[in-house]
């Protein structure tokens, strides 16, 4: 299981993680904080990577064992279906206070870092992220600045900033205005302003099109550097405390509830989905029911899943929360034993001699 863990957390983290590297390379995150993202939000990977880790490396370790006749000398020996349920269900234990430390209480407190990243980096200006030899762009795209190189101290050589005005396309721009420097840096005065101090260089302005431009050589110049507005964004719900979401129960925090929930109690269910799924004879092969029993298993995560946005949504009542997918599959795991059954009677009759 640690194996199947590990592979299958290793391509969800490098998918996420190039995610941020592009991030990065837009000048929309810094890249020291990159690595620190990723570690918080480990435990939300391995909330659903433990359960589909537990039933992928039963599907794999008894299907192999079914395959290879180890299941019937067990059986021989006493190894009854029961003691093998029990046996599985001591193993989801474990793996069910696992997910339970990761859904409950880790995965929140680790969103929560992020979102104290993310509103950090929000409140960043262009000139805190720019990276020498880049073009950085202000998100409203309004204004670009580049600088050839910066120093330890903070100084930067060779800049360019071009900033314009009017409407959000380029076609309909009132107002341009393009700075270069020899050198610059930022100050912070004593009331917390930011002001970009240029020297040695030239300021051009004018309406693109028009030749009207009027240029300007300075020595020194200061400019204010003004922050965008942050936009209000509302806390999500993955970092949002489990003790949290118990006191102030709206509907968004009880969906949200019930998926952490469900997650735990989905580990002893899958367990029991995986035995009779992976009954295999030798002429079948190993993996034959591999396919289908992921599927099953990606249906009843789906299945939550959708459960949570209806419930938040309305849409189905309060008192049935994400029971009733529950049920569902709990149904479909006694179909599974009850098929198992009919299978073993049906191949002992066929085996048994005519009268």
């Amino acid at each position: 299981m640690l194996a199947i863990t590990l592979v299958v957390l290793v391509i969800s983290m490098g998918w996420r993680f190039s995610g941020y590297l592009d991030q990065a390379a837009e000048g929309t995150l810094t890249e020291d904080i990159l690595f620190l993202i990723m570690a918080y939000r480990l435990p939300g990977f391995l909330e659903l990577i433990l359960p589909i880790s537990f039933f992928l490396s039963i599907m794999l370790t008894y299907g192999r064992m079914h395959a290879d006749s180890e299941m019937v000398v067990l059986e021989s020996t006493g190894m009854s279906p029961r003691r093998l349920v029990m046996m599985t269900m001591g193993l989801a234990l474990i793996v069910m206070l696992l997910t339970a430390m990761f859904s409950l209480w880790l995965k929140p407190a680790g969103e929560a870092e992020v979102e104290m990243l993310f509103a950090d980096q929000r409140n960043l200006t262009e000139f805190d992220m720019l990276a020498p030899g880049r073009f950085q762009n202000l998100r409203s795209g309004k204004r670009v600045t580049y600088a050839e190189d910066i120093e330890d101290q903070g100084t930067m050589r060779g800049v360019f900033i071009n900033e314009t005005e009017g409407s959000d396309t380029r076609f309909d721009v009132t107002k341009s205005v393009t700075v270069k420097a020899q050198s610059g840096e930022t100050l912070i005065d004593s009331g917390g302003n930011r002001f970009l101090v240029l020297k040695n260089g030239t300021r051009v302005t004018g309406r693109p099109g028009k030749l009207d431009f009027q240029t300007i050589e300075y020595e020194e110049y200061g400019q204010l550097i003004q922050k965008e507005q942050a936009e209000q964004r509302r806390r999500k719900r993955t970092a949002i405390s489990t003790s949290t979401l118990l006191d102030e129960p709206t509907l968004r925090n009880v969906s949200e509830f019930h998926w952490r929930i469900s997650i735990v109690l989905a580990v002893p269910l899958i367990g029991l989905m995986a035995i009779p799924l992976s009954k295999v004879n030798a002429r079948q092969g190993r993996l034959s029911r591999l396919v289908p029993g992921m599927l099953l298993c990606f249906l009843y995560i789906v299945g939550l899943s959708a459960a949570r946005s209806a419930l938040e949504r309305g849409q189905t009542p309060e008192s049935a929360g994400l029971w009733w997918v529950h049920g569902i599959s709990i149904c479909i795991v006694v179909g599974l034993y009850y098929l198992d059954d009919l299978g073993e009677w049906l191949a002992r009759l066929r085996r048994s001699p005519r009268s």
